[in-house]
Order: structure tokens, then C-alpha cells, then sequence
């Protein structure tokens, strides 16, 4: 029988998509018992009411946990503290998971080496994307695709938020997720590296991640994403976290990450005059430009914020980012562990 299994869902003001996720996982016809959290940054209590009356069958455990601190990560890390699972397996709000995912995403840990597994994750779009989106990077929607054979992941190869498990041993233990998603803003300087930076973690402590086809599941992508905007945006958001977890690793000093934005500064005007250039060819020329330029003009002014602001520079090397009272669980957790 499997050690037990929880099933997290943090969610945001997505109230018909997280319950679409939940018919979803209801459903996996597994052997075992199971719980799922919801993990609501909203605190929304008519989205509570609604998810306590979801009828399923008597194997699962499904709870609501409001989550007040704004943040992807506090509800990641509030999961791995609330949990009663050994096995913890996080989603999206916006997945739809098909039969066997579920017990597809557990059997890895089988073999006590591995630390987390990603799954195979394939879009689902809700209208025809345009012809210039096959050019974007599959991980601006969060897409992980390594073929239809499983197979054991190599850094920098992580699993994406959407459809990925962890030991929760190892989440406690390692200092939890650093900061990913933070608000509703283009740019949160206060930002992390998230599942990325954690998958690190894991792997310098010696763990196996394994990639696993079989647990496939779908990403819902709505044409509001589907946009050059959205594009930018995603763009911003990459360049603060990839930002963050190059200074995180190297420490770098003040006159370093000065020296580092001059050089993200002449790498952008070089970006912003060759999609000049491009710009009457179509959006499928200059966008590829455009996203270099929005790269390292945020990379530059992060590295400028980073090397001026003392608080910053305090916040990104901090151990951990778990909240006071989250601290406190963990300990009490990691008593019994």
C-alpha cells in the first residue's frame, strides 16, 4: 500500500477553474486514501462553502485552507506544513488531471532515491493559438514534455508547479519553496526562483527527480494568454527569478551586480535596435527580440535594485521564507519525523 498521499492546490480568484481541477481528481480510481488541499490566498468563504459540499468517495480527504499571506509559495509551504501526506503532490487551479494520473505520479517514490517527481504536462487550449506562439519556450506556459518515456531528470531539467510531487520531508527540511508567484502586479521585485530553485535543493542533497510520462495531465492556456502582453509579462517575471537565484548561488558584491546590469544594459539597446530592424516582418521576427530586450532591461534594473537596496539584499539571502506561525508548525512537524 502507498504511504499517504495529499494532493495540493493552491488557488487565486479561479474559483470554476479550481473546481473543474477538483471533479478532475475526485475521480482517480486509486487503492489507497488520499487528501486534497485547497490553499486559498483569496480566504474566500462562499469558494469554502462550495468545496464542502463536492460529494467524493470515502478515500479522499478533501479540505479547505485559507491562506492570507499572498503568495503561490505560502500556499506550497502551508501544504507541506498542514499535510498528513508523506507524498505531496502539487497543481495548478487551472489542470484538468485524466484517469490514472494520480497513482502514476506516486509510484516513482517506490524507490526511496527519488526526492520529487515532474509530469508530463501538455496544453490545453481554449482557443487556436496563433502561428507566433510556436516560437515562445514551452515553460512560459509551464509545458513539460521529455517524450513518452519516463526517465530520470538532469539539473538544470526541474519540474513545473503544474503537475510536480516532493518527499514533504524534504520540503521542511530544505527551507520550503523560495517565492514564485507574489501578485497580480507585471513586476514583483520581491521574487524567487520557486520549484526551480527548491529542485536545486533537492538535487544537491543527493536525490533523484525523475521525469514521468504516465503521469500526464492538461494545462488549461485561456487566449488572454495567448497575447504578446502576456508574453512580456512572463518575460518580466523570468528575468526577476532568474535574477534572484544567480545572486542567491554566487553572493555576488555591490560592484559586481553593478558591473553585471551595465552589461545586461548593452545587451538590451543591442536587443532593442535589432527588433527595430525587424519590426515591418511580422510579429514572428521582432518578438524574439523584444522578449531579450525585456530580459535585460529587468535584469539590469533588478541587479541596480539589488546592489543600492540593503532590504533586498536582506530579503534574498534569507534561510527560508516560511511565515512565524508556519516556522512553528514545522518544528512540532519535524519532531515527529
Amino acid at each position: 500500500m502507498p504511504k499517504r498521499v495529499t494532493v495540493a492546490i493552491p488557488t487565486y480568484k479561479r474559483g470554476k477553474l479550481l473546481i473543474d481541477a477538483l471533479q478532475s481528481i475526485i475521480v482517480q480510481n486509486v487503492a489507497f486514501n488520499f487528501e486534497i488541499l485547497v490553499l486559498d490566498n483569496d480566504c474566500d468563504k462562499a469558494l469554502e462553502k462550495k468545496i464542502l459540499k463536492i460529494e467524493h468517495p470515502e478515500n479522499i480527504c478533501l479540505k479547505y485552507i485559507a491562506v492570507p499571506d499572498l503568495g503561490l509559495h505560502n500556499g506550497r509551504n502551508r501544504a507541506a506544513v498542514e499535510s498528513n501526506g508523506e507524498i505531496v503532490i502539487f497543481i495548478d487551479d487551472d489542470v484538468i488531471t485524466p484517469s490514472g494520473w494520480l497513482e502514476a505520479m506516486y509510484a516513482p517514490f517506490q524507490d526511496s532515491q527519488v526526492g520529487a517527481v515532474g509530469g508530463k504536462t501538455l496544453p490545453k487550449w481554449e482557443v487556436p493559438p496563433p502561428d507566433w506562439l510556436k516560437s515562445i519556450p514551452s515553460d512560459y506556459f509551464s509545458l513539460l514534455d521529455l517524450g513518452d518515456t519516463s526517465r530520470e531528470m538532469h539539473w538544470p531539467q526541474t519540474p513545473y508547479g503544474c503537475n510536480m510531487a516532493f518527499r514533504r520531508e524534504l520540503i521542511l527540511t530544505l527551507g520550503g519553496f523560495p517565492p514564485d508567484g507574489v501578485g497580480d502586479g507585471w513586476i514583483e521585485w520581491k521574487r524567487g526562483d520557486g520549484e526551480i530553485g527548491f529542485a536545486k535543493r533537492v538535487y544537491d542533497e543527493g536525490y533523484k527527480i525523475l521525469y514521468s510520462s504516465e503521469a500526464w495531465l492538461y494545462h488549461r492556456i485561456p487566449e488572454k494568454r495567448q497575447t504578446v502582453g502576456f508574453i512580456r509579462r512572463r518575460a518580466v517575471k523570468g528575468a526577476i527569478s532568474e535574477a534572484y537565484s544567480e545572486a542567491k548561488h554566487s553572493s555576488p558584491s555591490r560592484l559586481s551586480l553593478l558591473t553585471q546590469a551595465a552589461k545586461h544594459t548593452a545587451k538590451a539597446a543591442i536587443a532593442a535596435l535589432k527588433q527595430l530592424a525587424v519590426t515591418f516582418r511580422g510579429v514572428e521576427s521582432w518578438l524574439k527580440y523584444d522578449i531579450l530586450w525585456v530580459h535585460h532591461s529587468i535584469s539590469a534594473i533588478y541587479k541596480i535594485r539589488l546592489a543600492l537596496d540593503s532590504d533586498l539584499r536582506k530579503w534574498v539571502y534569507k534561510q527560508h521564507y516560511w511565515t512565524d506561525s508556519a516556522s512553528a508548525a514545522i518544528a512540532q512537524r519535524l519532531v515527529k519525523l
